[in-house]
């Protein structure tokens, strides 16, 4: 018997609406959580094959911790496309791939200089208080993901941790792309032993649970 897939939440259900059209410059996100930039917005139905249009592939160089934008253009199709991105939505996607790719090359140089750890028995962690006695962000994360249904985005787990009071960001101006580059330093440096995984890219869900 096959599995139901998980529902859709709302607000997943409204960012996809249906497109009809676009402009020039705009960036999208397509269904497959890639990003396209328009470069020609004159719409071209194709007959079974759906409208199209003109754009280039935006991708992020973890090494370089750059955007990257495709040297040729190429046809898209309107169906393709999820929602089409604000500039702060754009300006937090690029935020996150630099802390992705700071926290990645921090995680590697750390691995690059401890000896090979002995093989120890997982150990349960107990969520650690921060000095104000209240939970660190890392662990207010692991405790929301473990609250929740499905795998959530590092801005999401923000919210809900603040929201039931968890954690608390004392004031600096990204604290869900701080977040983000933390749990990818934890999976990058503990591996099997981390609490986190990563489901696909900018979501999160605890090691060893997967959404209903």
């Amino acid at each position: 018997m096959s599995k139901k897939p998980a529902a859709k939440s709302k607000t997943t259900a409204q960012t996809e609406a249906k497109i009809t059209k676009v402009a020039k410059g705009e960036i999208y996100e397509t269904h497959h959580a890639e990003m396209l930039e328009v470069t020609n917005a004159r719409l071209k139905d194709e007959g079974d094959l759906g409208i199209s249009f003109e754009g280039i592939a935006i991708t992020f160089n973890g090494v370089t911790g750059k955007a990257e934008r495709s040297k040729t253009t190429d046809r898209y199709y309107l169906d393709n496309l999820a929602r089409k991105l604000t500039k702060a939505e754009y300006d937090e996607w690029l935020e996150i791939g630099k802390r992705e790719a700071e926290a990645t090359a921090a995680a590697e140089a750390t691995l690059a200089t401890k000896a090979p750890a002995k093989t120890t028995k997982p150990k349960t962690e107990k969520p650690k208080a921060s000095p104000s006695g209240k939970m660190s962000a890392l662990d207010a994360a692991a405790k929301v993901l473990g609250e929740s249904a499905e795998p959530l985005t590092s801005k999401g787990m923000i919210d809900a941790m603040a929201a039931k009071g968890y954690w608390q960001s004392p004031g600096g101006k990204t604290p869900h792309a701080t977040l983000y580059a933390a749990i990818l330093r934890e999976i990058t440096t503990k591996g099997e032993e981390s609490r986190f995984i990563k489901t696909e890219r900018g979501h999160f869900a605890l090691n060893g649970k997967t959404a209903s």
